[in-house]
């Protein structure tokens, strides 16, 4: 292995987000690259290590979505080419919607660099605390909102639907960070395709600091072309039908319907609770 060293690490979404390793290591980096709109957890990292050098600054540069990720990968690459112990910390988890990590990953693995990924609390981690939601009731679905409007998908209406990045859903031109101008009425017409005008969806943001309230607007399907959004919105749709029963698959376990029953009564007992 070469003695350039490359550690991708989360920060969640506050400074109460950080886990102990990934403090130990922020601390321990010959050089750490920052990206966080949180100016506490910038606060805090600055603390930890004062050889910290925001790469947030690209987005200010007039590069397109593109570009400014292009640009962090080469900064990132560069540095580790230079023999530096690098650890990137990114807010929320560094490998959920975050290009500019996989792009240096997969440049510098090949070239015999150490590379280790630290997981950090997610928007998707928040979802579920702040929404009281376990995915394992009805099973979960999570698409980027344009991929989804954009590629012909099977949904299934009884398993929840999330959908990341609602503020930028049809946004063309990877330059703008708001929704295409048909964006949302244009999500809103597929989802109507599989669920009632008048089902209630989410619209979620986690908080950013300590102690502040999550946003959670529930608001009618049909009401979504018009809603309030920005880029760190999310889309949960609950499930709106429950899901079939597959007594057929019973043989493939050599089961019957009778080794099942606690299910029943499970439930029956969590009800009573």
């Amino acid at each position: 292995m070469k003695k350039g060293r490359l550690t991708i690490a989360g920060c969640g979404l506050h400074p109460g987000h950080m886990t102990l390793e990934t403090q130990s290591l922020i601390q321990t980096a010959e050089v750490v690259l920052l990206v966080a709109p949180n100016p506490l957890s910038i606060q805090h990292i600055l603390q930890l290590n004062p050889n910290t050098e925001h790469l947030g600054r690209f987005y200010t540069m007039g590069f397109s979505r593109p570009e400014i990720y292009q640009q962090m990968a080469k900064r990132i690459i560069e540095l580790v080419k230079q023999d530096k112990d690098v650890c990137t910390v990114f807010y929320g988890h560094p490998g959920v919607f975050v290009s500019s990590t996989r792009m240096a990953s997969r440049a510098l693995a090949p070239l015999g660099y150490e590379i280790k990924m630290l997981p950090g609390i997610s928007a998707d981690a928040c979802l579920y605390a702040d929404l009281d939601l376990d995915p394992a009731d009805t099973g979960s679905q999570s698409y980027e909102s344009t991929h989804f409007l954009l590629t012909h998908r099977k949904v299934d209406s009884s398993a929840a639907l999330i959908l990341w990045q609602l503020g930028l859903t049809g946004e063309h031109s990877m330059e703008d960070f708001k929704p295409g101008e048909q964006g949302l009425a244009a999500l809103t017409r597929l989802l109507l395709q599989d669920y009632p005008a008048d089902h209630r969806v989410c619209l979620y943001e986690a908080p950013i600091f300590p102690g502040y309230e999550p946003k959670k607007d529930w608001v009618a399907l049909s009401a979504l072309p018009n809603a309030e959004v920005n880029t760190v919105t999310t889309l949960y749709v609950p499930a709106c039908r429950p899901a079939e029963f597959a007594a057929d698959r019973l043989s493939w376990l050599g089961l019957t319907e009778q080794d099942i029953h606690h299910w029943d009564e499970y439930e029956a007992v969590e009800s009573e609770i």
